[in-house]
């Protein structure tokens, strides 16, 4: 698991690409921090989040530590990522429970494609995988894989995209049927926006 709580699972939910409707402009180098691209509390769907992890930097391992050197090689600059975190039964939550939100930055646009594709291939092969639809998000690839935790089915949602130089990722852990991608694909949406508008 990414974050410090014990869910055992692992459902893999890549899209690559920027969201439908997002603008971007292969020919456009985003330059800001990453650390203020990143989805804040008051932007997330459900109220009842709290900051777990606060806004810090990563490295470029920050989704897949097996792929830190070559991203590094593809143009890596610089990532930031911030957990959220909601206090409520696993059992009968709706929605995730934790919520991880990174972005990092690369030198160009072709830079980010490539690590897009290198992330796309490192977690497909991830034990388990299938395939799974990505609803609204174009150019998009899914996997799932589902798990247990306190006898109740579990499942986590990573999201990728790229928008420009700047590759997104949302992680999302909760009770399987309750978390929905759905769910995410909206403060995916956000987050674009939010870098689209430096």
């Amino acid at each position: 698991m990414r974050s410090r709580r014990t869910v055992a699972l692992t459902l893999v939910v890549i899209a690559a690409g920027a969201t439908t409707g997002c603008g971007s402009s292969a020919g456009v180098t985003l330059l800001g921090d990453p650390s203020g691209y990143l989805l804040s509390l008051s932007q997330l769907t459900s109220p009842d989040f709290t900051v777990y992890q606060a806004v810090g930097p990563v490295g470029a391992g920050w989704l897949d530590p097996g792929s830190a050197a070559a991203l590094t090689k593809d143009g890596w600059t610089r990532a930031a990522e911030v957990e959220y975190y909601r206090a409520v039964p696993f059992a009968t939550s709706n929605g995730p429970i934790t919520l991880t939100v990174a972005v990092a930055g690369f030198a160009t646009s072709g830079d980010a494609a490539a690590a897009m594709t290198r992330l796309d291939t490192a977690l497909d092969a991830r034990s388990g995988a299938e395939p799974a639809s990505t609803g609204s998000l174009r150019d998009s690839h899914a996997i799932t894989v589902e798990g247990v935790v306190q006898d109740v089915q579990a499942v986590e949602l990573i999201v990728v995209w790229r928008v420009n130089n700047l590759v997104n990722s949302l992680v999302a852990e909760g009770r399987l049927g309750g978390l929905q991608l759905t769910q995410l694909l909206p403060m995916a949406t956000t987050q674009s926006a939010n870098e689209l508008r430096s």
